[in-house]
């Protein structure tokens, strides 16, 4: 009935056996799709499903990939996760229960997931202003979730279809919940668990705002990728609004005040320009 599809890049061996074993204890099949450049097939027991993508197929492929392979066993839910999740016995068996009790809520679920606490200051992530709204048992209403941790629901994917393997990486999750709540399913988040995650590489402080750091070669993808989605009628008003007045302060932070500042400012202006172009799929 429940499978995990892990997606991996240059991942920590201790996290992800540990992360695997859990999984095996409480009941769910796993999957592991790699996008690294080298196997790590060598690291994981028999009972895991292996598939290897050297040439890097993206976040969005890789989890369609494993999304495939669980609808061909017949499993009825999937779990997406990433390297970075810290998972738990408890977090795991309650995913199984929330998904459940979710179903008998609304008969058309796309997917919920787990409040997500910041493995950098062990706070709760929660939208300054695009709040989820409340439902019951613990449930709230949401327009997007992050896709780690996220609990799918196979049958919606005839309707909503698979992750958009154009993206490639970056506003993947998001799209593919805005596309189901298009289609008149709900997101949840079920505030009863608790997921700790890492998002992004390192956090910096600067005049008493946070900003994400992650590799140069990210910004690429963010910043196209909003280029991408901003014509989009599907797309919340509100995210694209907050995206395009946010863009020239994240271009000048990441240009001016983070390390690497040359190259954020390249893939920076070459996303803009792939953007505005239609560009897709991962960055030649």
């Amino acid at each position: 009935m429940f499978s995990c599809v892990i997606i991996l890049y240059h991942p920590d061996k201790s996290r992800l056996l540990d992360n695997i074993s859990l999984l095996r204890e409480t009941g769910w099949g796993t999957i592991v799709i790699d996008n690294s450049p080298e196997s790590h097939a060598c690291w994981l027991p028999d009972y895991v499903s292996y598939t290897h993508c050297p040439d890097n197929e993206g976040i969005a492929e890789a989890q369609n990939i494993g999304l495939r392979e669980a609808t061909a066993e017949g499993r009825e839910y999937v779990l997406l996760l990433d390297q970075d999740s810290l998972l738990s016995a408890t977090l795991l068996t309650g995913l199984q229960g929330s998904i459940k009790r979710a179903k008998t809520i609304t008969k058309k679920l796309a997917a919920i997931g787990p409040a997500i606490v910041s493995e950098f200051d062990n706070k709760a992530v929660v939208p300054a202003i695009q709040k989820p709204k409340v439902m019951t048992q613990g449930y709230y209403s949401t327009k997007q979730i992050i896709a780690s941790g996220m609990v799918l629901s196979l049958d919606c994917l005839d309707e909503v279809g698979f992750k958009e393997s154009a993206l490639f990486i970056d506003g993947v999750d998001h799209e593919w919940c805005w596309r189901a709540r298009m289609h008149g399913y709900e997101v949840m988040i079920d505030s009863n668990l608790k997921m700790v995650h890492k998002q992004g590489d390192a956090r910096k402080n600067i005049l008493g705002v946070s900003f994400k750091v992650g590799q140069p070669v990210r910004l690429y993808y963010q910043f196209r990728n909003v280029l991408l989605l901003l014509p989009r009628s599907y797309v919340p008003l509100y995210w694209k609004f907050r995206n395009i007045m946010a863009l020239p302060c994240r271009w000048l932070v990441n240009r001016f005040c983070l390390d690497n500042g040359k190259d954020r400012g390249e893939f920076m202006w070459r996303g803009i320009r792939d953007g505005l172009r239609r560009v897709t799929g991962p960055l030649k």
